[in-house]
């Protein structure tokens, strides 16, 4: 009784199943009903099928072909698949992507041909089959072809997914590239526009230690070429919040006279830490990548490379500014926010006890 009882029911979603994914989806509204109708038809195929091939596994009705349950549900999975798939195929696929039998068999409507073999096969199982009986060709042959074309259709669709990912990726790689040259061509060309009149805060972004050589190494060249770069970066440094740029330059980039950046390195970082105490205090979001923008791992590890270095230069009280500024205690709500800067900052004070 349960199996025929599944077996109706298995038919029932199956062909409300075929019915939608044989019409176009609408736009709009009825978009997200049709979608939604996909989904829900195509798990009430995927379960009342299970539970149909359940059902003669435990009748025992399946004992002919095979006793091994796991043998027993890669076949229904391989149909199954093979019935969805076919049914959803578009024949208007990018032609070279999938087999073209695929093209054929969905014309065809080769979903109907495997679904009915499998509900008649399971009637007469259901019906007629002796649990100690082998199954008679008429059912043998239909089940085994059925399963045969299945695997075909499986085989050939996982090909065609493997082959328009690749394409996808190939593709996506291709965009990326073009986007990085383009993005490279415009650095550059934007280096060559600068005059020696304009500031030099409009390239300093670009003489960091990630951009391609020669955009770092002309905008490099185009800041130098200004005699008093060095002035104007210490006037960044002390009066400006664009000292973020100036620890972009630098973090890899030594300057001529380090002795005259200390006390404007100073300086900034004070600024610093006032802003992100302030920031802190009055924000009504925060997040782990809050203070990301103001590059002091960039500053932290110049420091390291050649301001350091300078008789009697001592950032500690600075950097430890920072860090307190880190634990002002945050909005509720935020408490648990755990800020990217504390390690990097706790790392630079630990090694500089």
């Amino acid at each position: 009784m349960l199996g025929n009882i599944l077996l109706i029911l298995t038919a029932i979603v199956s062909v409300g199943f075929f019915s939608i994914s044989a019409s176009p989806m609408p736009g709009g509204d009825r978009g997200v009903g049709h979608a939604l109708a996909f989904v829900v038809c195509g798990a009430g195929v995927l379960l009342s099928s299970g539970l149909l091939v359940w059902n003669l596994a435990a009748n025992h009705r399946l004992d002919w072909l095979t006793t091994n349950n796991w043998l027993i549900f890669l076949g229904w999975a391989t149909i199954v698949f093979a019935i969805v798939m076919c049914a959803n195929f578009k024949t208007g696929r990018e032609p070279g992507t999938f087999p073209e039998f695929l093209r054929w068999l969905a014309v065809a409507k080769a979903h109907f041909g495997l679904i009915l073999l499998m509900l008649g096969a399971a009637f007469w199982l259901i019906n007629f089959q002796n649990a100690e009986g082998v199954a008679p060709n008429f059912v043998q042959i239909p089940m085994k072809t059925g399963l045969m074309v299945s695997i075909l259709i499986s085989l050939g669709m996982l090909f065609g997914l493997l082959r328009a990912s690749t394409k996808q990726a190939a593709a996506r790689q291709e965009y990326y590239k073009n986007q990085n040259d383009e993005q490279h061509n415009k650095h550059l060309t934007w280096i060559a526009q600068q005059k020696p009149t304009d500031p030099i805060v409009n390239i300093l972004a670009l003489t960091g230690r990630y951009h391609d050589t020669d955009v770092r190494d002309s905008a490099i060249a185009k800041v130098k070429s200004h005699p008093d770069w060095e002035a104007k970066m210490i006037e960044l440094l002390s009066e400006t919040e664009w000292d973020t740029e100036v620890y972009t330059f630098i973090d890899g980039n030594t300057v001529d006279h380090p002795e005259l950046f200390v006390e404007p390195i100073k300086i900034s970082l004070r600024r610093v830490a006032g802003a992100i105490k302030k920031r802190i205090k009055n924000a009504n979001n925060l997040h782990p990548l809050e203070f990301e923008h103001f590059s002091l791992e960039r500053c932290l590890r110049a420091i390291d490379d050649q301001f350091s270095k300078v008789p009697g230069a001592d950032f500690r009280s600075e950097v430890q500014a920072i860090r307190t500024a880190l634990d002002t205690r945050k909005p509720e709500g935020f408490e648990k926010v755990k800020l990217s800067l504390t390690p990097v900052v706790d790392a630079w004070l630990k090694a500089h006890r």
